[in-house]
């Protein structure tokens, strides 16, 4: 297992991600080894959501709706990582990261390390499992014809005042709209003795590239599960 000083990896950062976008999100819960019989050993997971301005798909029709106006909102990329406690010694994450672009969806192409709250920092012994896959979305499109009011319709065609509209969305016919993403996994295995001990407060993951950063962290407190309503991680989204 190759050991990283903190320090060093700090310097690195001033110097190459002097640039780069950090998102950070974190959980809270029981430290797996402070009461190993009770804690479970796989963690809560911890979320990120971001966006990309060209990647955006219609709001859904509420229930009961067969249509609705197409007003786009930002597709949501979701970023994720938990960890399970192979061992004391050994700890292995789990990680998750979608992107428009699959090189960035390529988990080897990004670099990782974890630290924790006394200073310590590491390099990963593996990593396992890593693969990325297409994800397709496809949503149905009408054009529909307005029925105006008497004051009828203005030089440009529209509707000075629209009153309704006919569903006659088959004499229109429109192209399905599309949007593809690439989601990419993999298992980044970390090795050291007493890696995870009862006395450790907080780790954090670090997975980052010359121009973007996430960073996953888990605080431990022996009687605290969640310090969010509704879940165990705090998740920041990017409009």
């Amino acid at each position: 297992m190759r050991v990283v000083n903190a320090g060093i990896l700090a310097a690195l950062a001033v110097a190459t991600l002097g640039c780069a976008r950090t998102f950070h999100a974190e959980a809270v819960q029981p430290n797996p080894m402070a009461m190993p019989g009770e804690t479970l050993r796989s963690s809560e997971k911890v979320t990120i959501v971001t966006g990309d301005m060209e990647l955006e798909k219609p709001y859904d029709p509420d229930p009961g709706q067969r249509a609705t106006t197409a007003i786009n909102h930002r597709y949501p990329l979701i970023n994720q990582a938990s960890f399970t406690m192979v061992s004391r010694d050994r700890l292995r994450f789990h990680v998750q990261i979608d992107h428009k672009w699959e090189e960035w969806a390529d988990l080897t192409s990004w670099d990782v390390h974890l630290e924790d709250d006394q200073g310590h920092a590491w390099a990963p012994e593996a990593v396992e499992h890593a693969q990325t896959r297409l994800i397709s979305e496809f949503w149905d499109r009408e054009q529909r014809t307005s029925v105006c009011s008497a004051a009828g319709r203005d030089g440009t065609g529209q509707c000075i005042t629209t009153i309704g509209v006919l569903d006659d969305g088959w004499k229109h016919r429109q192209t399905f709209g599309t949007l593809s993403v690439f989601r990419g996994k993999a298992d980044f295995v970390f090795y050291q003795r007493d890696l995870m001990r009862p006395d450790v407060r907080k780790l954090r993951l670090v997975v980052k590239r010359p121009s973007e950063v996430f960073e996953f962290t888990w605080r431990f407190r022996d009687a605290v599960a969640s310090d969010t309503a509704g879940g165990g991680s705090s998740q920041r989204q990017i409009e």
